[in-house]
């Protein structure tokens, strides 16, 4: 059986890949963003739907389930740094709530603004992933 994965795995990880550091406030903001976002998907706890060579269908919107760590990431960065790069959704707008290091309700107001918004939930979840934050950092994303 391969080892357990986490969010805050997921979330580091993800942070690397986009060539920033894991600070409190990313982290928190992540965290709340995934706990809003719900589900299951495998290695997928933002819940994007772009398209990898190993990933598989989650639900019927098209929100995948892939195949390893790594390439949910990447997937996840992938989709983040187009919309970004195009100012597509909103996605420029939570990249550089990130790059700037903004307070998690910054970056996470910039989700909520954007096509991936989680209608209002991340900011709801924030002050609970605050309080509770080891215990949202070890919840298991994929195995």
């Amino acid at each position: 059986m391969a080892p357990l994965v986490t969010r805050y795995q997921f979330a580091k990880a993800l942070l690397d890949r986009l060539g920033l550091k894991p600070t409190k406030r990313r982290l928190w903001a992540l965290l709340a963003w995934m706990q809003a976002e719900g589900g299951n998907a495998k290695f997928n706890p933002l819940n994007t739907t772009q398209e990898m060579p190993r990933a598989t269908d989650y639900n019927s919107v098209g929100v995948k389930d892939y195949a390893t760590l790594d390439e949910g990431v990447i997937a996840t960065a992938k989709t983040l740094d187009y919309g970004a790069r195009h100012d597509l959704h909103g996605y420029k707008a939570i990249r550089e709530a990130f790059v700037k290091n903004h307070f998690a309700s910054v970056i996470l107001t910039a989700v909520e603004r954007s096509e991936w918004g989680t209608g209002g939930l991340a900011l709801l979840c924030l002050p609970l992933i605050k309080a509770q934050f080891t215990k949202y950092c070890n919840v298991p994303i994929g195995q």
